[in-house]
């Protein structure tokens, strides 16, 4: 039943699982607004947190925010929905309408158990709520505030969830006694106010219509059979101030079920064909429910919000959350309840009741419908299954939180012999056919954002598509029955295919047939609050990247101010005073290649898209070169930044022997502001790389420049071979595949793995005694035409982009088969640390593509896409 009333707040959340039993529960019990645009609070838990905190997230003019925990987290007052006055989610299922928007229903019986459950005792019962009686009644009883005491049965919104209610529930509360639809046969029937929707004359007066009435009684056609029509004006009932927004989200829902086209799902297909669609969206890592709804309603990442997994443990509470225990109703986590999936041919039903019941309404042009998936589906099953058992000799000492990712703690906190990097050890590369990856949790994939939350434990295990994790095979075939309970499952790393979810927009603000880009779950949370005129909260999407999905765009991001301006030096004409400790063979040469820093007009050629900006304090040069550009940092010793663009038709050379350890000091840079190659040779673990590659020169002279020392970077040895793997094979191969690329590359700092740039002074913290500061990680950003046709110096089309977070390791662990050439593994090592520039701009506290021919919209477009390497969906 859908009435006008119901549509009085201006979001409603449909959120579907399997086998629903409809109860509901008031949204009393939610501690706080999963979307308030304005004046939210979310929770941050961060590593160093000694409890929960207020995120406190730093806006960037128009690209979004990223949060860090700041301060002491102050929980809001709970009030009902009828006491607040800002729009919010609420999670309900299709037969909440029968109540109006203040209730939250659909809770789950009889579901298959899922992988991160094996060790939480049976399914059917909640494994710390006592046994509790279903006999009595709930006559003048339901939805009683006060829960009944055991063992008397309960009439409250949470009986469901505790298996609690009273045996007359359904049918006095939930008043599910003659369904939800219209038949012939109840055309007309006599009023009864124990039915949940009515078929009677005076429904369509007084609101109360069962969805398909008009179709069934008065002939009317469902939604679904009436032509696609352009709606660009909202054409909504008095009293409307905007349209309302309805999203509808389903668990599970991959993005290629929507192969299954309009013979599975026609209402489902229409809503896509005739409103604006993704071919798929990303959710957030882990691709669990709890995580991405969370996500959805307030653009955070789960290390940001706090909802990390479906099961987690804190340790400053002490406490464990999970699926069915009763601490998920501890106001301190989160609000929420989680539902399954339904057969699609049930949910696409319950889509055309729900545009049925809005035709009937006359709100079908009114209403905004946002249809979304939390993530997407994964075949498997317990003979796919790792056991540590077989790895380690001590999984008795500690608990892992198993399925289709793995994550490890202590089983006492006090156990002062648990060390995370001898377990990591202990589990790296031991079988050829070994089907996970462990990693610490700051040196998983910066794309993941899944490591600056206390509830993470240090330990992290990346689980291979369609197999489990385990600690030994009785957490898995449980007696009696010693029976597998699942057959798919999700949580797996958010760029494989089988993860991505859908997305699809409907109504009069959404474009009209137009299909965009895949993007991540993070930025609806922005278009929602656009959608309903009010401001964001701070949180991790960019706002404004979306805009191309609406027709009319309400927010207006802008170019974030530029912080630090660059110097541009000029170089003395002697090198009598600059003895950095490093030689050059061809000193007969010097002199003349010295005047080679006093060439112009190199920045139309390696600058494509203009000069990046440093949006933090800091003191840095630009040094021009005739092959590349560089923004180097006194601060630092060297580039944040260089840029250079290589031609289709580039040739790589070989380093002449005599060059092979050639290093020149340049004259445009003092002494106590540059590197010293003294520094290097005393320090046997540390390297030198280059930032532009010297095989990429031109001509045998620009070489020289290559090997100024405002162009080297410190380097691990066993990273060198990776970095130049990328820049001698890698580089040159997408130049030749996408006729010309740019290239913009430099270091990260993130010790404290926040996502976030880390300051000199934080720097210092875990860097002592080192005269050169060692980035923990590399970016690289490679720009093309998205037509290929088109060379990359000449494009006036859309871009193409690739960008890399390379993690700086003192090994190379991380590839099993390291020791082999670096072809046979280091492109599979990119690949799993592709990234997009928004991430390597929250690390750097850089800004890239300022100068573009391009709208800024495009540009955040370009800025938050995610290359995955994943085969089509």
């Amino acid at each position: 039943m859908l009435s006008i009333e119901s549509f009085q707040a201006k979001v409603t959340c449909v959120h579907i699982k399997s086998t629903l039993k409809a109860a509901p529960l008031s949204p009393s019990y939610l501690p706080m607004e999963p979307l308030s645009c304005r004046g939210s609070w979310h929770p941050d838990f961060s590593s160093q947190a000694q409890g929960g905190r207020a995120a406190s997230c730093q806006p960037d003019q128009g690209q979004g925010s990223h949060c860090r925990g700041q301060g002491k987290a102050e929980f809001p007052h709970q009030t009902s929905v009828m006491e607040k006055k800002d729009p919010l989610v609420l999670v309900i299922s299709l037969f909440a309408f029968a109540f109006g928007v203040n209730v939250c229903m659909g809770f789950t019986t009889n579901r298959f158990r899922r992988s991160e459950e094996w060790d939480e005792g049976p399914v059917s019962v909640l494994s710390d709520s006592p046994w509790i009686s279903t006999s009595g009644s709930c006559k003048n009883r339901c939805f009683e505030l006060q829960e009944a005491e055991p063992p008397g049965c309960r009439c409250d919104n949470l009986c469901k969830s505790y298996n609690s209610c009273c045996f007359d529930f359904d049918e006095l509360c939930l008043k599910t006694a003659r369904g939800w639809e219209c038949t012939k046969d109840r055309c007309g029937e006599t009023r009864n106010d124990d039915n949940a929707c009515h078929c009677s004359e005076d429904c369509l007066s007084r609101g109360d219509c069962c969805t398909n009435y008009q179709v069934v009684c008065k002939g009317e056609t469902h939604w679904v059979d009436d032509d696609c029509e352009e709606i660009k004006t909202p054409e909504c009932p008095a009293g409307f101030v905007r349209p309302p927004l309805i999203i509808f989200s389903v668990d599970g829902f991959r993005a290629s079920y929507m192969k299954k086209g309009n013979k599975v799902m026609p209402n489902i297909e229409k809503l896509r064909s005739c409103g604006t669609h993704s071919p798929y969206m990303r959710p957030v890592y882990p691709t669990k429910t709890f995580p991405n709804l969370y996500t959805l309603a307030t653009g955070l990442y789960p290390e940001s919000h706090g909802i990390v997994g479906n099961s987690m443990y804190d340790p400053v509470f002490d406490a464990s959350f999970s699926l069915r225990g009763r601490e998920k109703f501890n106001h301190r986590w989160w609000g929420g309840q989680p539902m399954m999936v339904n057969p699609l041919r049930e949910i696409d039903k319950t889509v055309g009741q729900l545009m049925d019941g809005l035709k009937q309404l006359k709100l079908h042009r009114c209403v905004n419908v946002i249809f979304v998936g939390d993530h997407g589906m994964e075949d498997t099953t317990c003979e796919r299954t790792e056991f540590l058992s077989n790895y380690l000799t001590n999984v008795e000492d500690i608990i892992l939180l198993p399925g289709s990712l793995g994550r490890i703690r202590p089983r006492s906190s006090n156990n002062l012999k648990y060390d995370p990097k001898v377990i990591v050890a202990n589990l790296t590369c031991r079988k050829p056919d070994q089907h996970f990856k462990p990693y610490l949790k700051h040196h998983l994939p910066k794309r993941l954002h899944y490591a600056y939350n206390r509830r993470i434990e240090d330990v992290h295990l990346l689980v291979d598509r369609k197999w489990h994790v385990a600690r030994k095979a009785v957490d898995v075939y449980k007696k009696p029955t010693g029976k597998c309970f699942f057959h798919g499952d999700h949580g797996y790393d958010n760029k494989i295919n089988s993860m991505q979810t859908v997305f699809i927009g409907y109504g009069p603000t959404f474009k009209y047939k137009t299909k965009v880009p895949p993007f991540e779950n993070i930025e609806l949370y922005n278009v929602m609050c656009d959608l309903l005129g009010l401001k964001p909260a701070p949180n991790n999407g960019t706002h404004g990247s979306l805009n191309h999905l609406l027709r009319a765009n309400v927010y207006k991001p802008t170019v974030p101010d530029e912080v630090a301006k660059p110097l541009y030096p000029v170089a003395l004409p002697s090198a009598s005073d600059f003895d950095i400790g490093c030689t050059c063979d061809d000193k007969n040469k010097l002199d003349e290649l010295n005047k080679r820093f006093h060439v112009k007009g190199t920045e139309e050629k390696h600058l494509l898209y203009g000069r990046p900006a440093v949006l933090y304090r800091t003191k840095y040069n630009i040094l021009h070169h005739h092959d590349f550009e560089s923004g180097y940092s006194e601060t630092f010793l060297m580039p944040l930044w260089t840029s250079y663009t290589i031609s289709k038709q580039a040739e790589v050379s070989g380093v002449p022997e005599h060059l092979a350890n050639c290093v020149r000091p340049d004259l445009r840079i003092s002494p106590g502001n540059s590197q010293s190659c003294l520094a290097y040779r005393g320090d046997k673990q540390l390297s030198y790389g280059f930032l532009f590659p010297p095989q990429l020169s031109s001509s045998a002279e620009a070489k020289y420049d290559a090997f100024l020392i405002t162009n080297i970077i410190p380097m691990y040895p066993a990273f060198k071979k990776v970095w130049n793997y990328f820049q001698r094979v890698l580089v040159k191969r997408y130049a030749t595949e996408r006729n010309g690329v740019n290239v913009i590359s430099g270091p990260i700092f993130d010790y404290d793995y926040d996502g976030l740039h880390d300051t000199p002074d934080k720097i210092k913290q875990f860097v002592e005694g080192s005269a050169i500061p060692v980035p923990t990680h590399y970016y690289a950003i490679i720009t093309s035409c998205l037509d290929f046709t088109q060379p990359a110096d000449k494009c006036d089309g859309p871009l193409s982009v690739l960008s890399y977070i390379l993690p700086h390791r003192p090994d190379n662990d991380e590839s099993c088969n390291s020791m082999e050439d670096e072809s046979k593994w280091v492109e599979d090592l990119l690949k799993m640390h592709t990234a997009r520039v928004r991430d390597i701009e929250q690390l750097t506290s850089l800004d890239f593509f300022r100068k573009t021919s391009r709208s800024y919209t495009e540009i955040l477009s370009l800025k938050t896409y995610l290359h995955t390497f994943e085969s089509e969906i």
